[in-house]
């Protein structure tokens, strides 16, 4: 009997220990609960990190502000508090995942944790309303559907139908955004110099949800691939010509491969055949099936779009394109195909308040100066607004332009000399 207080007191200590051990891990580790929540559900490449800092090092932050992604990745791992503040910071460019020895999904990593970020409302305000948007009304911008297609019945774009060969899908920002109007109305241009069959979805089209996925949404993604799906499944298009490099990445690798396990570009379900307008273009081109006359007299530099370089190889049609055009003098930046920086607005970035100064966008207006270009070609139009709000915001419309390759290709299409 006399030993019994003794082991009761023993056994009260060790309890006493490890809720104090509890209480420390919670200390330590505040977030530890999301960072296994986040492994679960995606995150699992996590534990594959060796921390070798490859990523922070070619990450285009590092010029602008001090931003770390394998601090974020150890600290997501570990559960430290921190790496929330940091998800909303990436745009994933893939210049990381490209150079990680592990071949980790970088991008992947910070969307899972975004995906949690957001079942507790843990994310930026302003993306409240783009993704509140396309669950509502199929598009980021808040506008009404029976929008959608004004600019193509004024340009006359039939809706596809049977018979024609490729279906036009404009992404969301070139049906409802004035600048990127411009964009759509170059591309049907072009097209119909080439004499190419195509069609318009109407008010039918919805978001590509491409944004929803990144940001974190998997829900409203999951709602608008499905309704592309629905929709595509019914009109049987065998060709669908891409505006966008988001839509583009969408549907030849997200829809069937969320998560990004596959390194190599799928190319959607079935027969279809999705390509960039670009593309397009570059091979009407060497068939003959566009001849540009007109001179364009410009210094043009080219931005690569991250999801249409990196994430979908399309390094050369772009290119092919603007050294058609008759009188255009093109310049390389010094960072420039596989090597690009980012703009800025792939991840939702177009939606998150950045200083002046402290954009991606910046460092391509420096780099397009330094080329000697007056006017920078890209072929999104995300990258045309992140990259005309970086040259407002340095009071330089004058000195620099930007221009879609499609306006390019299709001012030298147009008659007279220029």
């Amino acid at each position: 009997m006399r030993g019994t207080p003794s082991r009761r007191s023993a056994e009260q200590s060790q309890e006493v220990v490890m809720a104090s051990a509890e209480v420390s891990l919670k200390i330590a580790a505040p977030m530890l609960e999301v960072a296994q929540t986040v492994q679960e559900q995606g995150g699992e490449q996590l534990k594959e990190c060796y921390q070798c800092g490859t990523c922070t090092a070619v990450c285009p932050w590092g010029d602008l502000r001090s931003f770390s992604p394998r601090r974020f990745i150890e600290l997501a791992r570990t559960g430290l508090e921190g790496f929330e503040n940091d998800a909303w910071t990436c745009v994933t460019c893939k210049r990381c995942w490209d150079r990680c020895p592990q071949d980790i999904n970088i991008p992947q990593l910070f969307q899972s944790v975004r995906r949690i970020l957001l079942e507790s409302s843990s994310n930026p305000r302003t993306l409240n309303q783009p993704l509140g948007s396309i669950r509502a009304v199929g598009n980021p911008w808040g506008e009404p559907v029976e929008k959608r297609e004004a600019w193509a019945r004024q340009a006359e774009v039939p809706v596809y139908g049977p018979g024609t060969e490729h279906l036009l899908f404009t992404c969301c920002t070139n049906d409802y955004d004035a600048r990127n109007k411009r964009d759509s109305q170059a591309i049907v241009e072009v097209l119909r110099a080439a004499g190419a069959s195509f069609g318009h979805l109407g008010n039918d089209q919805r978001c590509c949800g491409d944004l929803a996925y990144t940001a974190g949404d998997t829900a409203a993604f999951e709602q608008m691939r499905e309704a592309n799906r629905a929709t595509f499944g019914r009109v049987r298009a065998g060709s669908v010509l891409l505006t966008s490099p988001h839509c583009l990445h969408a549907f030849k690798n997200r829809y069937d491969d969320p998560e990004g396990r596959k390194r190599g570009d799928g190319n959607g379900q079935g027969e279809t055949r999705y390509r960039h307008v670009v593309e397009l273009f570059a091979e009407a081109l060497k068939a003959g099936a566009l001849k540009p006359t007109r001179k364009v007299a410009r210094k043009v530099t080219y931005h690569d779009p991250c999801y249409l370089g990196r994430y979908n190889g399309v390094y050369d049609a772009p290119r092919e394109v603007l050294a058609a055009v008759p009188g255009l003098e093109f310049r390389e930046m010094a960072h420039h195909r596989e090597a690009s920086l980012c703009c800025g607005g792939g991840g939702g970035g177009v939606w998150v308040e950045t200083a002046k100064g402290e954009r991606l966008g910046d460092l391509r207006i420096r780099e397009a100066l330094d080329a000697g270009a007056d006017t920078i070609a890209t072929a999104c139009p995300f990258c045309v607004q992140m990259l005309e709000s970086s040259i407002l915001s340095f009071g330089l419309e004058e000195q620099l332009k930007v221009a879609t390759v499609a306006e390019l290709l299709a001012e030298s299409l147009r008659p007279g000399e220029g």
